[in-house]
């Protein structure tokens, strides 16, 4: 099997090389990028800088994309100047970057180190599937906890029909308020966990996870490799802030899992 824009992504890393050669290691990733330019505009490469756009819910701005570069409105390219290896939460940003502009192919660029580091990250949209489990619930659900979990449940639906996977959590979470905003449901967009230690409380947590109608904690998490222990943090919060139920939504590479969780 062929590689992704072979041509152009060889072209591309003799120009990073270039441009690491001529500056070597040290400067910051705007040093790099403004000389990257410039390498790109004497190989007379076409290229985008800095593109700004934003996913929209129901009308509403709900997350603000930019990306570093956009090659021959192919390839995106994501630069960082630091002295380590790359983290997957760069890898998680430019899938982002890949899924809202529906490109195929990505590259990390890190012009931080002895030499050029370079990945590739190709992406392509792929049948998803819907898995849910709420076994813990049983007995829970009252008719109070039904009725917001029917909702919520909806909620989440919603924003996977219409905006799929492949984003971050932080995005994610940013569009299931915006939709439970628009059902017109009571709920918190960060919940308050109390930390007590030897009967005393000593301080209160703020999770990023929404509260709906002050009775179920909602955690939203993305394109995790293993989600045991966030289901494990999960029965944490739920029992310090003496909560019935909680409801952990994964919205992974291939499948959104949607799982009720018990103290």
């Amino acid at each position: 099997m062929s590689l992704l824009h072979k041509e152009l992504t060889y072209t591309l890393r003799g120009c990073f090389y270039d441009v690491h050669n001529a500056l070597s290691m040290g400067y910051d990733e705007e040093s790099y990028h403004l000389a990257l330019e410039q390498r790109l505009i004497k190989a007379n490469i076409n290229f985008q800088s800095k593109v700004t756009s934003y996913i929209e819910h129901r009308g509403t701005k709900i997350h603000k994309f930019i990306v570093d570069l956009i090659i021959e409105d192919k390839v995106i390219l994501e630069l960082k100047s630091i002295a380590t290896n790359f983290h997957p939460t760069h890898q998680l940003q430019l899938l982002s970057y890949l899924k809202h502009w529906q490109k195929d192919l990505g590259m990390l660029v890190n012009f931080g180190k002895s030499s050029v580091d370079v990945k590739r990250t190709p992406f392509s949209e792929k049948e998803t599937t819907l898995t849910e489990d709420y076994s813990e619930l049983e007995g829970l659900i009252y008719l109070d906890n039904r009725k917001c979990l029917k909702i919520l449940r909806k909620a989440i639906l919603t924003i996977f029909e219409l905006h799929g996977l492949g984003y971050n959590d932080t995005v994610y979470k940013r569009l299931v308020c915006a939709e439970l905003a628009h059902r017109d449901i009571l709920f918190a967009p960060q919940a308050l966990i109390p930390v007590e230690y030897e009967g005393k409380i000593i301080r209160h947590f703020e999770l990023n996870h929404p509260l709906i109608d002050n009775r179920i904690l909602c955690g939203i998490i993305a394109i995790k490799e293993e989600i045991t222990p966030q289901i494990y943090k999960m029965r944490t919060y739920l029992k310090a802030a003496s909560l019935p139920i909680g409801i952990l939504v994964h919205f992974g590479k291939e499948k959104l899992d949607i799982i009720g969780i018990r103290p």
